[in-house]
This record gives C-alpha cells, sequence and structure tokens, in this order.
C-alpha cells in the first residue's frame, strides 16, 4: 500500500486540497500533456467520491476539487488527510481510500483519530 500524507491548512478545507504533483508518482499519475485529471477515491463508509484534479506546472503542485468530500463533515486546518493506494490481492489493479484523522489526546498521548 502506498500513501500520501498531508496535515490540513486553511487554504485545504476552503478552497481545494494542494498536494505537491511529484507525490502523485505512486498513483501512476502522467502529467505529460495534460493539466487535468480525476481521482476517484473511497470513504470508510463504502462510497466513492470523484475528485477533480488541476496539475499547476509552474508550482508543481496538484489542486484536488475535494469540497463536496468535506461537506457536512468538521474537517478543520490541522487535521490530516490520508490517500492510500491499495492493490488488489492479483496486482492488476489498485484503488483509492481517502481517510481524514484528528489529532486528539488521550490518557495523555497524542493519537490520530479517524474522522467518519
Amino acid at each position: 500500500m502506498s500513501t500520501i500524507s498531508k496535515v490540513l491548512t486553511r487554504t485545504d478545507v476552503e478552497k481545494s486540497l494542494v498536494i505537491p504533483s511529484d507525490s502523485f508518482d505512486i498513483f501512476s499519475v502522467s502529467f505529460d500533456g495534460g493539466r487535468f485529471f480525476n481521482m476517484v477515491a473511497i470513504d470508510g463508509t463504502g462510497k466513492a467520491w470523484d475528485f477533480p484534479c488541476f496539475f499547476l506546472q509552474v508550482e508543481g503542485i496538484v489542486s484536488v476539487g475535494w469540497l463536496p468530500f468535506l461537506a457536512g463533515k468538521d474537517v478543520r486546518a490541522g487535521d490530516m488527510v490520508l490517500l492510500h493506494r491499495k492493490w488488489t490481492d492479483d496486482g492488476d489493479d489498485s484503488t483509492v481510500e481517502i481517510e481524514v484523522r484528528r489529532k486528539i489526546r488521550l490518557l495523555g498521548e497524542d493519537i490520530w483519530a479517524v474522522l467518519h
């Protein structure tokens, strides 16, 4: 399994998720000749989300349109998003799973709890 993780900024939760383009290497995304692509990710409930992505070549980042995913969720700056690429048992195909976590203090320890 390959993972992209990022602690969210205010821009990430108010406008669009911004991730360095080289992070997408683990997803076999090619930016040759194209600036737009779609990424489908499955959340913890099994729902598939279509994320429109835009490659900003000058900045070397990918802007991910994920505001519909955030609607109704209490996601804040400082939370963490994880995108996992999971391969099928035969290794011929993969899926992307999305997860948002929040750091909480429990019994004197910091842990990252999954938000649903």
